[in-house]
């Protein structure tokens, strides 16, 4: 597999929300639960998983923003991935840090779901994603050979330019792209009953090299009270398994950062998984 040189961990529980049987007019929705882990306790997590390439499935995941990231400030995310095979799929995701944004008539038809990063609170955000047709575009897109907009539907690109009016698509540069290994639902946390989800995320620019690792798991809740306490449950098994606090950060802000135009890129000493 080679030499890992790893930063700093993100474990996601992602929470899928069945309405309540007593409240009809409430939708179900999906919650992300998610928990930065320090370096200080990558190689506890690294010992947890075990991982082994040989199990997982591959793919690669760009983010797309202008230079400025005017985007990020108007609360967008844009995100494209393609599989070994080639197939491609992106998503538009509006995400802000509470629900007082003013939403159009599009954006309130769109389900919502909740982003938590530390116990106190979720983020609320909205996405749509699209199939792409054509497979293998992402990496014509990465070569320069293909235009970012050719992988989204006039739905997705009518959600970005309803908020970011003065977008010219043609401005849009890569944040990537991203090497990802997916392990899916091969381990539990002790304390938290569901099986877990892995994700290992290389980031690579100039020879400096950041990993994320990311964990989730699918559970139902039907309340949000519900869904919080499953949130602290996962919480305190991490805490447990040696994990440390949440931080209240996010994967996505470390692929923009990483990739950000002029700033440096961090690196740190190499770690291996299953160490």
């Amino acid at each position: 597999m080679g030499s890992w040189k790893l930063f700093a961990v993100s474990i996601v529980v992602v929470l899928l929300c069945a309405a309540d049987t007593s409240a009809a007019s409430a939708p179900a929705r999906k919650s992300e639960i998610k928990l930065f882990i320090t370096a200080t306790n990558t190689k506890q997590a690294l010992k947890t998983f075990q991982l082994d390439e040989r199990r997982a499935k591959k793919r690669t995941v760009c983010f797309f923003d202008t230079s400025a990231r005017s985007l990020a400030a108007s609360h967008l995310i844009l995100r494209a991935r393609q599989s070994k095979k080639g197939h491609t799929d992106s998503t538009v995701k509006l995400r802000a840090e509470d629900d007082a944004l003013e939403l159009s008539d599009a954006e309130l038809a769109i389900q919502p779901e909740q982003d938590w990063t530390n116990e106190t609170g979720p983020a609320h955000s909205r996405s749509l994603d699209r199939d792409v047709p054509d497979n293998g575009l992402l990496s014509e897109v990465v070569a320069g050979r293909r235009a970012v907009i050719e992988l989204f539907s006039d739905e997705q690109k009518d959600l970005v330019t309803g908020r970011a009016k003065d977008l010219n698509w043609a401005d849009l540069r890569l944040y990537g792209p991203v090497d990802v290994m997916v392990w899916r639902q091969q381990w539990k946390l002790d304390g938290f009953p569901e099986e877990v989800t892995v994700e290992l995320w290389n980031l690579q620019l100039d020879g400096k090299v950041l990993d994320v690792l990311e964990v989730s798991a699918k559970v139902k809740a039907t309340t949000d009270e519900q869904a919080k306490e499953l949130a602290r449950q996962f919480f305190a098994a991490a805490r447990v398994a040696g994990m440390g606090e949440p931080t209240g950060q996010s994967k996505t802000q470390m692929v923009l950062d990483f990739f950000q135009p002029g700033l440096p890129a961090t690196a740190t000493q190499p770690v291996h998984p299953g160490e």
